[in-house]
């Protein structure tokens, strides 16, 4: 039984919160419709101003190293989250926020934000998917004419940072993943498409220099990246490949033991690796 079809056929058991992220990625990337059902009778919340005031981030990775950025750029934490709900609304239903975020958070106040983030390397390379998922949004569901894509890849390419792999790899990917509008376009035509391959040549670097080490989860989410721009890397597919069947050894779904070895561990539950099957799935290597 392929790892897909034991999330399908387990799906129920899923809490509300990975079952709409689990359902979105298959219905985004895939082009399938085997949860529509399930989208139509469970919409997110609309209540943008609950989301935005959420600013616990205590529970993010690498918190010593990204409490000074989050501090620094106060409330990015519920701003990035409400504007990943009013994109996602507007895009999966048709629901027009728009007006009512920036009636909590003015539109120059984004504006100043994200243009910030977007002069600061630190800030992106430590934050990563919170900048560059509010510079992304910010542009896309308010556009000012600008093509942030291209000037986030121009940044990350002619810059070093002296950050951990993984959060150069989450970097890297998620400027394709945003690209992508979240795993809805293909690149592979994109007018991006050049700096997006530089991107992925750069992150297969990072990547394969620490392929014993790295967070298995960016190693997957970099060959999805891979798939979207319509580029690959077989040696390092492979080893990848290699380590997950490893790591699936015993388990009907992918492990993430180098997330946690601890037996019992809640990542080793159906709800804790969900987002790394997700991938998974997505990533071609699922057999």
């Amino acid at each position: 039984m392929t790892v897909k079809d034991y999330y399908y056929l387990h799906f129920a058991e899923l809490n509300p919160e990975k079952q709409f992220h689990f359902a979105t990625r298959m219905k985004n990337y895939f082009k399938v419709h085997d949860f529509d059902d399930y989208l139509i009778n469970n919409q997110p919340s609309t209540n943008i101003s609950d989301i935005i005031n959420n600013n616990n981030y205590s529970m993010v990775n690498n918190y010593d190293l990204r409490k000074p950025f989050f501090e620094k750029y106060q409330g990015i934490y519920g701003i990035e989250a409400a504007l990943f709900r009013v994109h996602h609304l507007l895009i999966e239903y048709g629901i027009d926020l728009r007006n009512e975020l920036v009636n909590l958070y003015p539109k120059d106040r984004l504006y100043e934000m994200a243009d910030n983030l977007i002069n600061d390397m630190d800030a992106i390379g430590i934050l990563s998917t919170w900048a560059i998922n509010t510079i992304y949004l910010t542009e896309e569901l308010y556009p000012r004419g600008k093509n942030v894509i291209k000037e986030m890849s121009e940044l990350v390419l002619s810059s070093d940072w002296d950050v951990s792999p993984t959060l150069l790899s989450y970097m890297y990917t998620h400027i394709i993943i945003c690209a992508s509008g979240f795993y809805i376009k293909n690149l592979a035509n994109s007018k991006n498409k050049e700096c997006l391959e530089k991107i992925l040549k750069k992150c297969a670097k990072v990547i394969n220099n620490n392929i014993d080490t790295i967070s298995l989860d960016a190693c997957v989410e970099f060959l999805v990246c891979c798939n979207l721009v319509g580029v690959q890397y077989p040696e390092l597919r492979r080893k990848i490949d290699s380590i997950c069947k490893d790591y699936r050894k015993n388990s009907p779904y992918l492990i993430n033991y180098r997330r946690d070895k601890t037996p019992g561990s809640y990542f080793h539950t159906l709800n804790g690796a969900e987002h790394i099957n997700a991938l998974y799935i997505m990533s071609g290597l699922d057999s």
